[in-house]
């Protein structure tokens, strides 16, 4: 390409230098040379933006591929830990509906089951394609926008409510080991107890919920990945 801009440049150099054309078939050479040059080179930068996005385009593909496989694996490890926050949750609230000495001490004890749960999505090729700035790329404006809500609100949401649930947890699990010389009845009917136990199952709750909306996102950008990429 550069040398027919060469070219067309020192043809239009001769035409303007040449005495024996008249003014009028000088400008009508003029003319198409200019022609010819602007063509040449609006035809290069298309081109050049063509292979550039069509480059992109072929990142991203790969990009939301291999995302989709992190998200399939997400839901996973969130519907494990939904499972355990679940049971957690219902043994407490077992716990808390008894009433001193209703029942004996080792099946009351049963109830005090503890679990402290670490949800570690994979987020690093998000994070890799995040930092490079290649996620404006991806042309899909409700596809991107589900990505960072996912990554940027949701799973971080997941976290935080995760370190909650398990400080309240590990809070219960030391004042009962702090008590132990007392029977687990004797334990269930104070009042610090019940309170710990309350605010717990009440947290415990609200993470199930985040967990299933988590999982929804995940299936939905996966059907939407789908889409994108068939």
């Amino acid at each position: 390409m550069q040398d027919e801009l060469t070219k067309h440049g020192l043809k239009l150099y001769k035409t303007m230098a040449d005495r024996k054309h008249s003014f009028g078939e000088k400008f009508k050479e003029i003319l198409i040379e200019i022609g010819i040059i602007v063509f040449a080179v609006s035809l290069s930068i298309w081109f050049h933006n063509w292979s550039e996005h069509h480059h992109e385009q072929k990142e991203v593909k790969e990009f939301l591929l291999g995302l989709r496989h992190d998200l399939s694996d997400d839901i996973r490890v969130l519907k494990e830990n939904c499972d355990t926050i679940t049971t957690v949750d219902s043994n407490f609230t077992h716990a808390f509906s008894l009433h001193k000495n209703q029942l004996p001490d080792s099946i009351v004890h049963h109830y005090f089951y503890y679990s402290m749960v670490v949800t570690n999505l994979n987020n690093a090729r998000y994070e890799g394609f995040k930092s490079s700035g290649k996620i404006g790329n991806i042309e899909d404006d409700s596809l991107r926008e589900a990505i960072l809500v996912y990554y940027q609100q949701t799973v971080p949401a997941i976290s935080d409510h995760e370190t909650i649930v398990n400080k309240l947890q590990e809070k219960l699990l030391d004042y009962q080991i702090d008590n132990s010389n007392i029977s687990i009845n004797e334990f269930l009917a104070m009042t610090k107890t019940k309170g710990i136990l309350q605010l717990s199952m009440e947290n415990l709750n609200f993470s199930t919920g985040l967990y299933a909306n988590a999982m929804k996102q995940a299936a939905s950008l996966i059907s939407s990945i789908d889409n994108h990429t068939k």
